[in-house]
């Protein structure tokens, strides 16, 4: 579960085999190289990105021309042996289909400008079809002459009577959707007063003016034109589908050229001497001897391992089982551990898959999720840590669904067909509608187990980093304490009067830990020590006298008092070192009064009072008040404990969420199933969109509630994480899988 053995190391590499060894070990991948210096982009990376882009853009165009196999969720990405690969990107010429392919699309482009223009004129003529004249003729009459559209019916009617009082003519040309088109002619005498009639009425004009020819000449003139550019369309895009032919070499020089890009970069932010180049970088243990092969097969310099610089931590590579690489998606969003800290991968991915199908709880949604994940690693490809996580998920979903009888909601019951009845009743357990408490209990009972695991982990960590007291003082009592009261409340009824007294004990003995350990040092482990002891036998002494410990807890008194004599020596030996005449004055009439108490000559309170008005007389003891005091606050903390286990409860209620809106959803489907002829239509179409919805978003609930499940309860128990990812030097193929 540690994160993986990694060594700095210094490889020297004569200059002239810089550039062959740097592609070599991108192909490797092994090693993550240090940049020990930032250098602006030369003129040769630009070239590469130049390239790159006029190559990305052709394969973008062509990609949505080519034919996909296997479907819409198959991937883009292609196939290739090493060889065909490296022939493709030494021999093949792309240049020439990469200025074809920029000449096409200019064309289309531009085919695509024209026919939009002609289809705007198109349309702009359409409502003068039946003009007998070309406009720009109208216009050249002696009278006035004014094309345009009225609002409506109303408008030309109102139009019609102004304007025949100032004896101008109106004739309807055409109906349309924007209104009807009309033409206006009055002398040039009344032009003025035409227009301002025209203005007070809902009329828009048309200016025709460069309009030379009939419409309905110009209109085929111009349908002619559209014919003839959606010809060329067509050839252009006949001679693209014939391109997209190239997409495979298109696309392994383009892989290639991001990896020379790379590699250019890396190597001008590497150290050189006149005659080497100087790699710095990081490898794993494991492949330590790769690197060693390596270095001997291309005729480097040399390889060493060097130390880390003081404050330099290697960066974090985490090593998982297969099943459980999915979960790491879950530390990629948070932050990768420090390298000396566990991974919680492994830790993590069993109680993430329980709460995701817990917080779905519907067998028929976990079968649908299982199978629209697998259709989608065909097209995202296998190791998509995302899809693998919902994959994982949704198994946990049926077996979630099968113990709470969730089936597609309440559907069995609808469909009351007894096999299938059958078969769900031996499953479930609980009906998590009918009777929540189980679900309630079974949230709770989760939350408490997750956070004990959490804190069982902060423990073992503890103890793997030589941390004993961490592990023994600070977490375990924490442990102890809250599982120890946890037994004594649920089962004291049924518990032995010694086990009830055993599990008190432990609490009480938690406690004095707590409030004595919260803070501590080497230097004052001894009279800590004490005071724990003495703490805790005060505490089981008055839980004797109250009546909760039997009566043989009563002699824990003696125990008392010889624990503060011992404490007592102690802070007299401190005082002592001080050299203070005072204090030691003070000291002996303490113990004076101590010896008067156990005579009987003194009360227990005013000899209480001088004896610890003694002890913080001591330097030590005062520097363990003020701990004390944190110590005791560190209590209240126990509060926390109680929401964290709480927040659990959210699991139940995303659950029950999901039950209720697909019961819901199956009951509007039967509801509209009762309308004649369209009703089993309908149905069926209220079920796949609401059951569809119900998925997405209680999918993405379940997700984002578990991650903050794991995130704010359990990582804080035992994770701090900012670990640097280790991000080895290697080929980074977008387009093509070589093989």
């Amino acid at each position: 579960m540690a994160v993986d053995r990694i060594a700095k190391v210094l490889v020297a590499v004569h200059q002239d085999a810089g550039k062959r060894f740097l592609e070599v070990l991108q192909r490797r991948g092994i090693v993550h190289i240090v940049k020990t210096e930032e250098v602006e982009a030369g003129k040769d990376i630009v070239e590469l990105d130049r390239q790159f882009g006029r190559l990305s853009g052709a394969i973008d165009f062509l990609g949505v021309r080519a034919e996909k196999r296997g479907g819409f969720l198959s991937g883009d990405r292609i196939e290739m042996p090493r060889s065909e690969f490296d022939n493709l990107v030494t021999e093949y010429e792309p240049s020439g289909y990469l200025d074809r392919i920029q000449g096409l699309s200019r064309e289309l482009d531009e085919s695509n400008n024209r026919k939009r223009a002609t289809e705007a004129e198109m349309a702009r003529l359409s409502p003068w079809l039946s003009l007998r004249h070309a406009p720009s003729e109208l216009y050249g009459m002696a009278s006035t002459v004014v094309l345009g559209m009225f609002a409506d019916e109303d408008e030309f009617a109102r139009g019609v009577d102004l304007l025949e009082e100032k004896s101008a003519g109106v004739e309807r040309v055409a109906d349309t959707d924007r209104g009807i088109a009309s033409l206006v002619m009055s002398s040039k005498d009344a032009a003025e007063e035409v227009s301002r009639i025209l203005s007070t009425l809902r009329f828009e004009i048309v200016d025709l003016k460069n309009v030379q020819k009939r419409p309905a000449e110009l209109v085929q003139s111009l349908a002619k034109d559209m014919r003839q550019l959606s010809q060329r369309q067509e050839q252009i895009e006949a001679e693209l589908k014939q391109l997209t032919a190239e997409l495979p070499k298109l696309k392994a020089v383009a892989d290639n050229l991001v990896n020379v890009r790379e590699r250019a970069t890396t190597e001008a932010c590497l150290g050189k001497t006149q005659a080497v180049l100087l790699i710095t970088g990081w490898v794993r243990e494991r492949d330590y001897g790769k690197l060693e092969k390596l270095v001997e097969e291309t005729g480097a310099a040399g390889l060493s391992r060097i130390q880390p610089d003081e404050g330099e931590e290697p960066p974090v590579a985490l090593v998982n089982p297969k099943p459980f690489r999915p979960f790491e998606l879950v530390l990629d969003l948070y932050s990768l551990p420090a390298h000396n800290e566990v991974d919680p991968t492994v830790l993590l991915a069993p109680f993430f898959a329980i709460s995701f199908g817990f917080c779905l709880t519907d067998a028929g949604y976990g079968i649908a999720l299982v199978l629209i994940v697998l259709g989608l690693m065909r097209k995202f490809g296998k190791d998509n840590k995302l899809l693998g996580m919902i994959l994982v998920g949704g198994i946990f979903t049926i077996v979630a669904g099968a113990l709470s009888g969730g089936w597609f909601g309440d559907m069995p019951n609808r469909l009351g067909l007894a096999p299938i009845l059958t078969v769900k009743h031996r499953l479930m357990l609980f009906d998590p509608l009918k009777n929540p408490m189980p679900f309630f209990v079974l949230a709770l009972g989760f939350g408490y187990f997750h956070m004990m695991y959490g804190m069982v982990i902060e423990i073992v960590d503890c103890l793997r980093l030589h941390r004993t007291g961490d592990a023994l003082l600070g977490q375990l009592p924490w442990f102890v304490g809250l599982n120890a009261l946890v037994a004594l409340v649920l089962f004291k009824k049924s518990l032995p009067v010694s086990g009830s007294a055993v599990l008190l004990a432990l609490v009480l003995a938690s406690v004095s830990s707590i409030i004595v350990f919260t803070r501590r040092s080497k230097e004052t482990a001894l009279p800590q020590g004490l005071w724990f002891g003495l703490l805790w036998l005060v505490l089981v002494f008055f839980a004797a006298r109250l009546g909760w410990l039997p009566e043989v807890f009563l002699y824990a008194k003696w125990a008392v008092i010889a624990v503060f004599l011992g404490m007592y020596g102690y802070t007299f030996a401190d005082i002592r070192k001080t050299g203070r005449k005072l204090q030691i004055g003070f000291g002996l009439i303490g113990l004076v009064c101590l010896g008067l108490y156990f005579a009987g000559m003194l009360p227990a309170l005013i000899a209480g009072i001088i004896g610890v008005g003694f002890f913080f007389t001591a330097p030590v003891n005062r520097v363990l008040a003020k701990r004390f005091i944190w110590g005791g606050y560190a209590l209240y903390g126990a509060t926390s404990y109680i929401g964290v286990v709480l927040s659990y409860i959210r699991i139940m209620a995303l659950g029950m969420v999901t039950a209720g809106i697909a019961m819901a959803v199956n009951t509007i489907a039967w509801m509209v199933m009762g309308i004649p002829v369209l009703g089993v239509v309908l149905a069926i179409i209220v079920l796949a969109i609401g059951h569809t919805y119900n998925i997405a978003v209680n999918v993405l609930g379940a997700f984002v509630h578990t991650l903050r499940l794991n995130y704010v309860e359990f990582f804080p128990r035992f994770y701090t994480g900012g670990g640097e990812p280790f991000a080895p030097f290697r080929e980074e193929n977008r387009f093509v899988t070589v093989r």
